[in-house]
């Protein structure tokens, strides 16, 4: 144990005492995502509340009435015009100067249901977001109008009514589902970026400057060497995460644009699920750095060899987090990371299995922690490896 703990102060001191690797890789991970975060949020809220500049011919005062109910009057500039400026208005909306034409028959309100039909005409931009979101958004507005004109002069024209139902809405569970969604991938992610950025270093960085062979000659039991690296590791890569952890966490609420949006919604029991999960999967991530870090002759060379791990983490990440699981079954929990990412999502969530998936990925997480340290244990004694040029 004590070789252990010497191991792991020297990986320590190595990050902890380098005051510029300290702020790149634990600081400034979760500043710049916040600020990224924080900004992209305001960014399409100020894109949202952009004000439309719709031209109109002939508005009735009913359809005001409807979509007023909807719109706001700030994001709205009705511009009245006539006939004869039709083509200018079209040419502006073109330019992208304006969002929207309607045009509205002169003497709709007093269509008896037997002449031709009166015709609405729209003219918007497709190439415009803008203006085919008002051109979806007002196509909807028509839609009610004319069913209340049709009510005016025919009657009652219902074949049928809907009537709908819903469970109680819960606040709670509806921010559940969002995290659920957004962190999981976005922190294993992190986990694995803050790992890659200092484990090549720790092995194959030593085995570049030659000073491997200093350390295997030491009396230490390889198994201890192997273990030592890996706690290290993986305790730097978990404070590296949790600065990027923080920046999400304190920047999602303006990126999904809802002020009320927190952390408070789960317990101390969740947070400590959570926790769990993320320090046994940051075993599996450092393991395999390590593995390949003491594979390779340099730190590019590492690189290389961890960056196809990595694409495929963040592929494995992004399916398991957008797509609804309809598999019951627990042997799916053998894969990691992806283990992790379904424990993380039913923790978010308020999984009533949380507890369960999350012992499960303990367990198969610390089964593949003991696999690494006995496979570098393995590259450690294998001098063809370790001293290769």
């Amino acid at each position: 144990m004590k070789n252990i703990l010497t191991v792991f102060k020297k990986e320590w001191d190595r990050v902890i005492k380098d005051t510029r690797l300290v702020i790149m890789v634990m600081l400034m991970p979760g500043l710049l995502i916040f600020i990224i975060y924080s900004l992209m949020g305001t960014l399409l809220q100020n894109q949202a509340e952009q004000p439309a500049d719709i031209a109109v011919i002939n508005l009735p005062d009913d359809f005001q009435a409807i979509y007023s109910q909807v719109e706001n009057e700030d994001s709205l500039n009705l511009i009245e015009i006539d006939e004869n400026d039709i083509g200018y208005a079209e040419s502006m909306i073109d330019d992208k100067e304006w969002t929207m034409l309607l045009v509205f028959p002169e003497g709709l309100d007093d269509y008896d249901g037997v002449a031709e039909k009166p015709v609405v005409k729209i003219y918007f931009n497709p190439n415009d977001i803008n203006s085919s979101s008002a051109q979806s958004r007002f196509i909807n507005y028509l839609m009610t109008y004319q069913n209340l004109k049709s009510l005016e002069l025919y009657g009652d024209t219902n074949f049928f009514l809907i009537e709908q139902s819903q469970t109680e809405a819960n606040d709670s569970e509806l921010m559940g589902a969002i995290f659920g969604q957004l962190l999981p991938m976005l922190v294993i992610m992190f986990l694995f970026s803050g790992a890659m950025s200092i484990g090549p270093e720790a092995i194959a960085g030593e085995k570049e400057r030659g000073t491997i062979a200093t350390i295997l000659i030491t009396p230490i039991k390889r198994k201890e060497l192997a273990l030592g690296k890996i706690l290290a590791l993986s305790v730097l890569s978990m404070l590296s995460a949790a600065s990027s952890f923080l920046g999400i966490i304190l920047s999602l609420p303006k990126l999904i644009n809802n002020g009320e949006a927190n952390i408070d919604i789960y317990s101390f029991n969740d947070y400590l699920l959570i926790f769990i999960v993320l320090f046994s999967t940051i075993f599996v991530i450092v393991g395999i750095i390590s593995i390949l870090s003491a594979y390779a002759k340099s730190v590019k060379e590492a690189g290389a060899y961890i960056a196809p791990i990595y694409i495929l983490t963040i592929v494995v990440s992004i399916a398991t987090s957008l797509s609804g699981n309809t598999d019951s079954s627990l042997l799916r929990f053998i894969i990691p990371i992806y283990n992790s990412i379904e424990s993380l999502k039913a923790i978010m969530m308020f999984s009533d299995k949380a507890l369960l998936y999350t012992m499960i990925t303990l367990g198969v997480n610390l089964l593949y922690l003991a696999i690494f340290v006995a496979i570098l244990n393995k590259m450690f004694n294998n001098e063809k490896i370790m001293f290769a040029k």
